[in-house]
């Protein structure tokens, strides 16, 4: 039985999910999202309920896979619904451990640019080596990635968190 606080991260996950991929079965992934943001710290400071932090996952998995825990990319380097370069090929079968570890990437991303909160988790060491020279090609696009998903997290929580 699902603790109170986790049942609604999870209904929050479902709708969301639900409107961007209509018609699959989301719930194995909605409940790993839901306990493992529950689990970590919220991304933003201003997140108590984390809804703002639910948001954000889904808007990435949601770019980076199509909500599909299943998902192989950048020639087979990245894995699961959080596509996590040379993640283990266990993530595939665990969206759990996908989830916590994309979570816990976020959370890093967030601290390294609190402007631009995904730019890290899209670029990883490249970022860092760039973020002093504004022209640089890898930073434009880390950061257009970033407003990318931020806008997604931000129009998904305006249609599904009204009452959350």
């Amino acid at each position: 039985m699902m603790k109170p606080e986790v049942r609604i991260l999870f209904e929050l996950f479902l709708a969301m999910m639900s409107g961007l991929v209509p018609g699959k079965d989301h719930t194995a992934l909605a409940q790993a999202n839901a306990e493992v943001v529950y689990e970590q710290p919220a991304l933003f400071k201003d997140d108590p309920n984390k809804v703002k932090t639910a948001g954000l996952v889904t808007a990435v998995q949601y770019r980076e896979s199509g909500l599909n825990n299943e998902a192989v990319g950048d020639h087979g380097h990245s894995v699961c619904s959080m596509q996590i370069y040379d993640g283990p090929k266990s993530f595939l079968k665990d969206p759990k451990a996908c989830v916590t570890r994309g979570v816990t990437m976020l959370l890093q991303s967030v601290r390294i640019d609190p402007e631009n909160p995904v730019a890290f988790y899209a670029a990883g060491g490249a970022y860092l080596r760039c973020r002093e020279d504004r022209g640089a090609s890898v930073c434009l696009v880390a950061k257009r990635i970033s407003a990318d998903r931020m806008s997604l997290a931000k129009r998904l929580l305006a249609r599904y968190a009204q009452d959350r």
